[in-house]
């Protein structure tokens, strides 16, 4: 593989074995390149986890699978043979990544080699013909109603956490948010007087998200037990600190074990699967569900309604306009 170096050329002098470059594109350092391209996205005013848990986080794993292999790292020697056959081919075959893994660095990978190319950085976009992988469509699970039972008794209502995490669960099957907007939520984004919550999502696109009066009883226990603390966040640990994403999960998985439930991964994306499958089946307008899951197109949603078709043509029974009016006779 032919690779550029560093050196300067003017006018027509051409060094015999090097490939001839644009003179006009100055050799720059992996983490030269990274740290312009992410000051870059918070101009743009992307959200934190947008430019450091999601880009940061691609760009550095890509840098370190490059450093096991011994292969330079600055953008200008990266070709699409390297991304095919040492990052693609290695991690699937050595750490055996999945596909939607892959996936995401790879997206990653086109919009950071992309701003590259913008500004000179490079001379080519080695991911320009790079298409995603397939993937298979695999079964989105979901808990039961009956799991979801066994699940909210775990919580120890006469503990400051049992009641803690038992509001927090709540909340994932009631408004279908994300793990992480969950622990970013404030308690002065309650709206108490419309019962609805504002949540930050993706690419700082804000949403109202609406919760009914059970959930509204528990919202009120949970911030009278919370008391005032120094900070806003409204999920707290018996330290009076915000509450972690690990510890979250970590809570959800022990009540999992705890309800004796098998065959179905106890985590916040499943309470989220969970919410959207029930709101499917009990007639949910898919654009209200679109806006409350803080979905940018309605393709995930689609994949809801084709998921849980069947329960929703057994709900169909019980709804059926022509049913109710034979029953009226």
């Amino acid at each position: 593989m032919a690779r550029r170096k560093n050196v300067i050329t003017s006018g027509t002098d051409v060094v015999p074995g090097e490939l001839q470059v644009n003179p006009s594109v100055s050799f720059v350092d992996f983490e030269t390149a990274m740290n312009a391209f992410l000051s870059n996205c918070k101009l743009r005013n992307l959200s934190e986890y947008t430019v450091n848990d999601y880009y940061r986080t691609e760009l550095l794993w890509f840098r370190k699978v490059l450093e096991e292999q011994g292969i330079p790292t600055d953008p200008s020697s990266i070709t699409l043979e390297i991304i095919e056959n040492n990052i693609i081919v290695y991690l699937m075959e050595t750490k055996k990544c999945k596909a939607t893994t892959l996936n995401t660095m790879i997206r990653a990978l086109r919009i950071f080699f992309k701003f590259l190319l913008t500004k000179e950085m490079i001379e080519s976009n080695p991911l320009e013909d790079l298409r995603l992988l397939k993937t298979e469509k695999n079964v989105i699970e979901t808990f039961t109603r009956e799991e979801l039972k066994n699940l909210f008794v775990q919580p120890n209502q006469g503990t400051f956490t049992g009641i803690r995490d038992l509001t927090i669960m709540s909340l994932f099957v009631e408004t279908g948010i994300r793990l992480r907007e969950m622990v970013e939520v404030k308690v002065r984004d309650i709206r108490w007087e419309d019962s609805q919550i504002l949540i930050k999502g993706k690419n700082r696109e804000d949403r109202l998200v609406p919760f009914q009066a059970s959930m509204l009883r528990l919202l009120k226990r949970w911030v009278a037990l919370r008391g005032e603390v120094d900070h806003d966040f409204l999920f707290i640990n018996i330290d009076n600190g915000p509450l972690s994403k690990r510890q979250l999960q970590s809570r959800i998985t022990k009540y999992g074990r705890m309800a004796g439930i098998k065959g179905v991964r106890c985590s916040p994306h499943t309470l989220r699967h969970t919410f959207a499958k029930m709101a499917v089946i009990n007639g949910a307008n898919v654009f209200h569900l679109q806006k409350i899951l803080g979905h940018s197109t309605l393709d995930m949603v689609k994949v809801y309604v084709n998921l849980f078709s069947m329960e929703v043509a057994d709900s169909h029974k019980k709804f059926s306009p022509l049913e109710s009016l034979n029953r009226i006779k």
